[in-house]
């Protein structure tokens, strides 16, 4: 089972890949013939509702594919497009592209000051594309395929930082004392950031969750991760408390009648309120606070709370597997980058050694 954060239900992979099936892309004929007609129109729709299908169908996630993903995939195609040309004479054709073509849009959006993570990602959704179109036999190869983005210029570890720990409990005190007169909204609050900072939950885990993943008796957390896998996430007793004073000022929207969703965090905005809150939601709730503690704005997004759990856990266990366990990465590779962006670990490696000199 996957989420679907836009509507807030679940579906089968099965149902997902029937829906595949019976789309126009089922048919080899009809997918070039389509293939071909979007091709030569840079037809967006089309050709994203290709890509989507090609997705679900033929990745390594296949229907487990995140809808997120795909969203982005479709910012990258359209992206693409509009470099490529008006439909109506554009200045590439889609059967046409060859390497250079790809080099020199990536050259563009380098002019334009995108990050090279975004410029990668954009490169890789409308790859994707290309291996559709070649899986529609409308290209024989993929052009893109020999392009390499650019690399970073600043190493992720020394780029993207963790909020130090005398700084995180600050942080976690903001929401009752800058919203002292509102309880409802100082719960939710600290609760949203503990969920990302202690918990150490991505920020479509946090908005995904719902009330009845929180199991009191075993003190843990039903949590649904990246495409579709599922993880128990042990509960400490500061996450507890946030919790249960959160579910008492949740059962006060309830009573008004304003509630309108399982979710576990709800928005509080008039126009979403008592709806379950969504992941921009969310990610200005925590900008506020991030403003509020006078953190750069290079931190204002919600993965800054996971990467702070992240940092604190191996600061603590020294121990990768535990960390990639909690966070649920699929390996302790991805992990690594928390031991290597937590600078107190590298003072205490020099402090070591020098003790060790010093006893020779």
């Amino acid at each position: 089972m996957f989420y679907n954060f836009t509507y807030g239900t679940y579906r089968s992979a099965e149902v997902t890949g029937a829906m595949v099936l019976a789309s126009k892309w089922s048919n080899a004929a009809n997918r070039r013939r389509e293939g071909l007609r979007a091709a030569h129109a840079q037809d967006a729709a089309t050709l994203i509702d290709l890509l989507h299908t090609f997705m679900r169908l033929k990745s390594s996630r296949g229907a487990r594919v995140s809808p997120l993903t795909l969203e982005h995939y479709a910012e990258s195609v359209r992206r693409f497009l509009t470099f490529t040309g008006p439909p109506d004479s554009p200045t590439r054709a889609l059967n046409q592209l060859s390497a250079e073509d790809f080099e020199m849009w990536l050259l563009q959006m380098q002019s334009e000051d995108l990050s090279a993570s975004s410029i990668k990602r954009h490169l890789y959704g409308v790859r994707n594309l290309m291996k559709a179109l070649v899986w529609a036999n409308v290209l024989d190869a993929d052009p893109s395929a020999g392009v390499r983005p650019p690399s970073e210029a600043t190493p992720a570890h020394a780029k993207k930082k963790a909020i130090p720990v005398a700084k995180y409990a600050e942080l976690l005190a903001l929401p009752t004392s800058l919203h002292a007169e509102n309880s409802i909204r100082a719960n939710r609050d600290a609760l949203l950031l503990a969920l990302g900072g202690t918990a150490g939950l991505r920020a479509a885990e946090i908005v995904g969750l719902n009330v009845q993943d929180v199991d009191f008796s075993l003190e843990q957390l039903t949590v649904r991760g990246k495409g579709g896998k599922q993880r128990l996430v042990p509960l400490s007793g500061s996450v507890l408390k946030l919790i249960r004073a959160w579910i008492t000022s949740r059962q006060a929207v309830s009573a008004e009648g304003l509630l309108r969703s399982e979710a576990l965090l709800v928005s509080l905005t008039h126009r979403n309120y008592g709806g379950r809150l969504t992941t921009k939601g969310g990610r200005d709730i925590a900008s506020t606070y991030y403003q509020a503690l006078g953190l750069p704005p290079e931190m204002w997004g919600l993965h800054t709370l996971r990467r702070t759990a992240g940092t604190h856990l191996y600061r603590a266990t020294r121990d990768l597997h535990v960390v990639a366990d909690l966070l649920g990465h699929s390996s302790v590779t991805t992990s690594a980058i928390y031991a290597k962006m937590d600078s107190e670990v590298r003072r205490e490696a020099v402090e070591a050694m020098e003790r060790l000199r010093d006893d020779a």
